[in-house]
C-alpha cells in the first residue's frame, strides 16, 4: 500500500483507498457515557456503574445499516471523556467497571461482519479522564498502547477517524482554526507532535497496513487536513456557517502537502440524522428527509467521497425506529 508520506509523483488512489470509496456508505455511530448524560462532550467524570445499556443489541445497528444500503460502520471506541467502549488493560475507566456493560466495541465488530458490513472506529485523542494526558511522552505511548488492543483485538479494521486533535494543537484549545496561527511562528499551532503522530500514524500500518488514518479538521475546515500523514480527509456537516461565513469544501482529491509532493486524499463527508451526535431524548425535532439523506449520498459522491451518515443509539442501546423508517425510504432514491 502506498500511503500519505511516500515519495511518488503520481497523485492515484492506492488500492486500499480505492476499495474504500467502492463502499460508498457508511454508518457513524456515537454511543457512550454522552447517551446517559445527555451531553455533546463528556468531562470524563461519569461514574462507570452508570453505562447500562439495558438492550444493547448490535446486530438490530447492523440490520439498520444492511437495509439502508450501507457498506460499512464507524463505532465511537472513546469520545472526548476517555470511557472506553471494550475493556482496555490500560485504564480503569472503561465498560469493565460498568454494570455488566460487554465489551462493546467487540459485539459491534462481530455483528456488523457477519452482516456482510466493514468495521471502523472512531478514537478520540483528547482525553479527559486519563491521569498522564498532559504528560506529553507518557500520553503519546498510552495512545498506542490502546490503538495495539483495538487493532488486535477486534479484527480487521476499516478505518481509525481520530478526533480531538485540536485540544493540544491550538494554542486556545478550542475546535476551530485561525488562519493566524499558521502565519505566527510564535503562536503556539501545533502539528501533530505533542500526539507524536507520525509514530502513532505508523504504528497503526504496523499492526494492520491496510487501516485507512483519517484525522478530522473539524467543521470550520471542511476537506481541509489538519496535519501529515494521513489517508483521507473529513467534511465534517453539509453547508456549514461558522461566525456568519459559510465554510466551503476542499473537494479536490489531489491535495498538495506541505512540502510540496502531492497525494490523493479521498474524502469522508459525514453528519447525523440527530441534532447532536450522541442521542439525547430530546421532546423534538426535525429529522432530516429521505430527500436530504440522498441529496447528501449524492454531494459525497460527486465530491469524490464517501456519506457517513451518524445515527446514536439510545439508552437502551438500540437505533430509533424512526432513523430506521427514514434510512430505509432514503435508500429507495438513492438506488
Amino acid at each position: 500500500m502506498r500511503r500519505d508520506g511516500d515519495d511518488t509523483t503520481t497523485p492515484e488512489p492506492t488500492p486500499t483507498q480505492r476499495a474504500w470509496l467502492e463502499l460508498g456508505y457508511g454508518l457513524f455511530l456515537h454511543f457512550g457515557p454522552n447517551t446517559f448524560e445527555g451531553k455533546a462532550w463528556g468531562a470524563g467524570d461519569f461514574l462507570p456503574e452508570r453505562f447500562a445499556p439495558a438492550r444493547l443489541d448490535c446486530r438490530q445497528w447492523a440490520a439498520a445499516a444492511a437495509e439502508a444500503g450501507m457498506q460499512y460502520a464507524v463505532l465511537t471506541a472513546k469520545h472526548h471523556d476517555g470511557f472506553c467502549l471494550w475493556p482496555s488493560a490500560h485504564t480503569g475507566y472503561s465498560v469493565a467497571a460498568s454494570s455488566g456493560a460487554p465489551d462493546v466495541v467487540g459485539r459491534f465488530a462481530e455483528a456488523f461482519r457477519d452482516a456482510g458490513l466493514k468495521v471502523g472506529l472512531y478514537y478520540s485523542l483528547w482525553d479527559r479522564n486519563c491521569p498522564v494526558y498532559q504528560d506529553d511522552a507518557a500520553y503519546a505511548a498510552f495512545l498506542r498502547d490502546q490503538l495495539t488492543e483495538l487493532l488486535t483485538n477486534h479484527g480487521p479494521i476499516l478505518e481509525l477517524w481520530f478526533d480531538g486533535g485540536w485540544d493540544k494543537d491550538h494554542p486556545n484549545r478550542h475546535w476551530a482554526f485561525d488562519a493566524a496561527w499558521e502565519a505566527d511562528p510564535n503562536s503556539g499551532l501545533g502539528h501533530g507532535d505533542r500526539w507524536e503522530w507520525a509514530a502513532l500514524y505508523e504504528h497503526v500500518h504496523a499492526l494492520q497496513p491496510d487501516c485507512l488514518v483519517i484525522q478530522n479538521a473539524s467543521s470550520d475546515r471542511p476537506g481541509a487536513v489538519k496535519y501529515h500523514p494521513v489517508d483521507a480527509r473529513t467534511l465534517e456537516h453539509f453547508d456549514f456557517v461558522y461566525n456568519e461565513q459559510v465554510c466551503e469544501p476542499t473537494t479536490d482529491p489531489v491535495f498538495t502537502r506541505p512540502d510540496g509532493s502531492q497525494a490523493f486524499l479521498p474524502l469522508e463527508c459525514c453528519t447525523s440524522l440527530n441534532p447532536d451526535w450522541f442521542w439525547t431524548g430530546r421532546e423534538y425535532f426535525q429529522h432530516p428527509s429521505p430527500a436530504t439523506i440522498a441529496d447528501w449520498h449524492r454531494r459525497a459522491r460527486a465530491m469524490h467521497g464517501n456519506l457517513l451518515l451518524n445515527v446514536g443509539p439510545d439508552r437502551d442501546g438500540l437505533i430509533p425506529e424512526y432513523h430506521r423508517k427514514y434510512l430505509k425510504a432514503a435508500r429507495n432514491l438513492i438506488d
